[in-house]
């Protein structure tokens, strides 16, 4: 692990807490149209579990302490629909939804302090609509 310029060869992942839902930043689905119409989209998409820090640390660290493999994928069907205003054009969207949680890593070596993180578990689906 390194952080701060210092390299780090193990470290333990304490303080695993649950931060909530959260929706990912970039759509990965997306249907556009114009009114009067029903926009459907319908998807079967890959969505990635992530994990994020300011310092390297091993997934496989990070997965024990969470409890899931932050390096997995998983493919999951949706499908939503969204009537769209007549003479407007729409646009519907798809997000990813995470379960998120935050951590502490610590060195094994001598137990300092190295950094904090954000792991995700993809668990479904956020639905964003507009019209102009």
């Amino acid at each position: 692990m390194r952080s701060n310029g210092k390299t780090y060869e193990f470290c333990k992942i304490k303080n695993v807490k649950y931060l909530g839902l959260q929706t990912g930043k970039n759509y990965i689905a997306l249907v556009r149209g114009r009114g009067p119409m029903t926009l459907r989209l319908s998807s079967t998409e890959t969505v990635s579990n992530t994990k994020s820090s300011k310092f390297d640390v091993t997934a496989g660290a990070v997965s024990v302490a969470v409890g899931f493999d932050v390096t997995k994928s998983r493919t999951k069907s949706m499908s939503g629909t969204w009537a769209v205003p007549k003479g407007k054009m729409g646009t519907l969207k798809a997000y990813p939804v995470y379960k998120a949680y935050s951590f502490s890593a610590y060195s094994k070596l001598d137990g300092k302090y190295v950094g904090k993180g954000v792991a995700r578990k993809a668990i479904g689906y956020h639905y964003t609509h507009s019209a102009k």
